[in-house]
This record gives C-alpha cells, structure tokens and sequence, in this order.
C-alpha cells in the first residue's frame, strides 16, 4: 500500500520539465570520428532542421552506419499532468529529442522540454550537447 501511495505522489509531481537530460549507452564510443550521419524523424520539420544544423557543421547528411534519431513532441494537448497545467512555472509546449545510433545500437540520447514556438534552434542545444558529451570529431 505505502508503494502504490508513493507512486501515485510521484506521478502527481512528475511534470513537463525544462531541463536537458542526457544518456551515454556506449562510453566505448567517445571521441569517434563521424563525417556522415543518415537523419531519421518522426516530421519532416524535425529532419530538415536537424539536416541544417548537421550541414552545416561540417556533417555529410546521407546514408550512414551512424544515425541519429530526431522527436518533436507538440504537449499543448497532450500533457495532462495536474501540475503541469497549473503552474506557469511548468507551462512548456513541447519537447525535442535526438538519439545517435552505430549499427542500431543506440550510443547517446538527449532531449528537452521546451516554451514557445517550435522552431530549427530548438535542436541546436540537443546537438551542441551530443557533440561535447560524445567528443565527437569531424574529419
């Protein structure tokens, strides 16, 4: 009883949050040299800003044994967390996530809630955040 009591707690403080959380899979995998990188998305305006962004530093954008997994999530109406929808503190619109995957083995994920409109800068943080994190190297 005290477990179920805890965790329905927990899901009433469980939110949209701002922060940027990120995961590495395959610690092996830090400091590979990438020149190509294949986009999978859930929308097209999540690949086609997450292309641009990887374009333009310095990314062949293409087939790859690399890929990298882009989200867009619109929470306008879909976040029905209590606290979520009564705070402004706690009044986010979306969420944008990337995963890097090696021959379907997922090496590194990151991803963020997100105020405002829905735009391609919305990825540059998630990809800044890859790059350092994963010491990644451009040839």
């Amino acid at each position: 009883m005290k477990n179920i009591f805890l965790f329905i707690l927990l899901f009433l403080f469980i939110g949209c949050d701002g922060t940027m959380y990120t995961n590495i899979y395959d610690k092996s995998k830090i400091g590979s040299e990438i020149k190509s990188v294949e986009i999978i998305a859930s929308d097209e305006f999540s690949k086609e800003s997450v292309s641009e962004i990887m374009k333009s530093r310095g990314f062949l954008v293409g087939s790859s044994e690399y890929r990298l997994r882009v989200e867009h999530r619109d929470y306008k109406g879909a976040c029905t967390n209590p606290l979520s929808k009564t705070s402004s503190d706690y009044s986010f619109d979306g969420l944008v996530s990337i995963e890097l995957y090696y021959k379907d083995k997922k090496l590194y994920n990151v991803y963020k809630d997100y105020k405002g409109e829905k735009c391609r800068a919305l990825f540059e943080p998630l990809i800044k955040e890859m790059l350092s994190d994963m010491k990644i190297k451009i040839p």
